[in-house]
């Protein structure tokens, strides 16, 4: 069901809350939908195709990990056509390459992979590119995410640790030295975010994490 009509500029972009108790996990998948429904975007599948063809990047990016998310094979044209746009926004590409590679398209890994050589200081399409393959059972990128928690710029810093949980039980990374990174850093919601993902994961190693990095409050 829409909200209204969609907003014809970004400053016009209604941003909606996540409520408490979705799931970490699950939370992407939930934020993008409740995007769309709050600036006048409904979720069938004819409506989600729709907002693909927006002006806006960040609700064809929501339109494009919903379509992969509910299986839609009837958008993958669309979604591969966004997926090489280059004239479309890095974070429009990369959700339309998750979605196509949720799908299991070949082209969507591929995407996704070329994402990963631009400069995570000046997009954030670098991170969220290598969280999506990560997320797709593959850890390339995660050099690149440890690096960029070391970011003088925090909101590098925290899209980086957006993508840690994705890593979980991934060989050849060292997720704790990059989750100990990210609750050192002086900024609070970088700290709040990883603490998020630790206390979901429930695992030994999270839980001494999270022992040895108290809030900055206690």
């Amino acid at each position: 069901m829409t909200t209204g009509e969609p907003p014809q500029s970004f400053s016009d972009v209604s941003v909606p809350r996540r409520p408490a108790g979705v799931s970490y996990t699950e939370g992407e998948d939930h934020d993008a939908v409740a995007l769309l429904e709050s600036n006048g975007y409904g979720t069938s599948q004819e409506q989600l195709l729709s907002a693909l063809e927006s002006d806006l990047g960040i609700l064809q990016a929501a339109a494009a990990r919903t379509l992969g998310a509910r299986g839609e094979r009837e958008a993958v044209p669309a979604l591969e056509r966004l997926a090489r746009d280059p004239d479309a926004s890095e974070s429009a590409r990369v959700q339309a390459a998750y979605g196509l590679a949720r799908l299991d398209v070949p082209a969507g890994r591929e995407v996704l992979a070329q994402e990963l050589e631009g400069n995570p200081e000046a997009s954030p399409a670098p991170l969220q590119a290598a969280g999506a393959l990560a997320r797709l059972g593959d850890p390339r990128g995660f050099g690149a995410v440890r690096t960029a928690l070391d970011s003088p710029n925090r909101v590098t810093a925290m899209v980086a640790a957006k993508q840690l949980g994705a890593f979980a039980g991934q060989e050849g990374v060292d997720l704790d030295e990059a989750f100990a990174r990210a609750l050192e850093r002086p900024e609070p919601l970088i700290g709040g975010e990883a603490r998020a993902q630790l206390e979901e994961l429930g695992t030994d190693p999270a839980r001494r994490l999270l022992a040895e990095h108290p809030p900055p409050d206690r």
